[in-house]
């Protein structure tokens, strides 16, 4: 019997797309003529744009890149009014360089590289202008998530993926609190992985398998993991469904996939209570023109629930002065401060006046905090659902 083929070529007829996935190696271009079937069947039965979906081709080598550059030559003769988008991933490294030489040498090829405009807010949350937030934060939720997430099921020696797992400081404290058997740490920014490669190095921790990856497209095998987390990032997203369906596929039949997100709209703080909640709803507001809804959290529980989970929990973090150290709940509002402030406010582009009142009712916020007769929270929601165990069977029988 044959080896089955390291790839796999499907055209999707209502989206006008070829998608490529796998690995892409021919010896001579007879190899693969499979795509290059796929791709003329596809050219022929449409008009306007043909999309080549590259988003998970892991390797193409140069006489696959010859075949398909020919494809797209050819093409160019015999429907000169078909245009060709490519569309590739700056999570496959090598893609961008090679691809970029299309355009140059045919008219009738785009290049788009996929995650650039992933979000709208991208660039203001992947730079290392956040990484003194995220660590912060992390002081203070993990020490009420830890029980949480052993009620929501995860155990020693669990196979764990940490989806959007930013600067890896929650994947360092679930291998110490619960040594699962395997830990993949996956996140979209560099800097982020880097400083997390960094600390994990300074900490002796060389079993964290860290990994520069787009959420939406994992290079994961399908039904892999006992525990998928993904947290404090669906709100960062504008297609949060996205990240979810992939949650889910990685994720064994049985398993479970475990999110968080934030409440932003009920942070709150008396006295000084006005102009605290004005901070946070226009804060929320801002976030909202980049794509992203920082009051998800209670929403959670709809999505887990469409996409067909099973079992499913949620609990709210119900975070305040009063079961939370005050300095470091504090500190946490003051690195928000520098980056609202700052990074978001220029993304954002508001005027200084509306920067200065927003400083003010941070400031507000750190004041209920640490005063005697104050009470301030930060609501966060903990939501998981468990992969139905017929779903991988449904898929099995359709595939075959």
């Amino acid at each position: 019997m044959a080896a089955p083929a390291p790839y796999s070529v499907r055209f999707v007829e209502n989206d006008q797309e070829v998608a490529i996935r796998g690995s892409v190696r021919p010896e001579r271009a007879a190899a693969i003529s499979d795509i290059r079937a796929c791709l003329e069947g596809a050219a022929a039965a449409v008009s306007g744009v043909l999309f080549i979906n590259l988003k998970r081709l892991r390797y193409l080598n140069f006489i696959g890149f010859c075949e398909l550059a020919r494809f797209v030559r050819d093409t160019g003769e015999r429907c000169p009014s078909l245009r060709i988008k490519i569309v590739i991933s700056s999570v496959v490294s090598w893609a961008s360089g090679r691809f970029s030489l299309l355009p140059e040498l045919f008219d009738n090829v785009t290049v788009e590289l996929y995650d650039r405009a992933f979000y709208p807010g991208q660039g203001v949350i992947e730079n290392d202008a956040l990484i003194p937030v995220l660590r912060t934060q992390t002081n203070i939720v993990w020490h009420h998530e830890r029980d949480l997430l052993a009620a929501h099921g995860l155990k020693e020696g669990m196979k764990v993926a940490d989806i959007c797992c930013g600067i890896g400081d929650f994947a360092v404290l679930m291998r110490k609190e619960f040594k699962p058997a395997r830990l993949v740490a996956l996140d979209h920014s560099r800097p982020f992985l880097q400083y997390a490669a960094q600390v994990a190095k300074e900490f002796g921790i060389s079993d964290i398998e860290y990994v520069f990856g787009d959420a939406t497209n994992l290079f994961l095998e399908d039904n892999d993991f006992d525990f998928v987390t993904s947290r404090l990032s669906l709100q960062v997203f504008d297609q949060p469904e996205s990240i979810l369906r992939e949650l889910m596929r990685i994720c064994r039949p049985g398993g479970r996939v475990y999110l968080t997100n934030e409440m932003m709209l009920h942070n709150y703080g008396y006295p000084r209570h006005e102009a605290v909640s004005w901070a946070y709803e226009q804060i929320n507001a801002m976030c909202a023109t980049l794509g992203m809804d920082l009051s998800y959290g209670p929403k959670m529980y709809s999505l887990l629930t469409d996409l067909g989970f099973e079992d499913i929990k949620i609990k709210t973090i119900a975070i305040t002065n009063h079961n939370t150290s005050s300095e470091d709940f504090a500190r946490v509002i003051e690195s928000w401060e520098d980056y609202v402030t700052g990074e978001l406010s220029e993304a954002t582009q508001i005027p200084d006046e509306m920067v200065e009142r927003l400083r003010a009712g941070l400031r507000d916020h750190v004041y209920t905090i640490n005063s005697r007769r104050g009470y301030a929270t930060w609501p966060l929601y903990v939501a998981s659902g468990r992969k139905p165990s017929g779903l991988s069977r449904r898929r099995s029988r359709k595939a075959s």
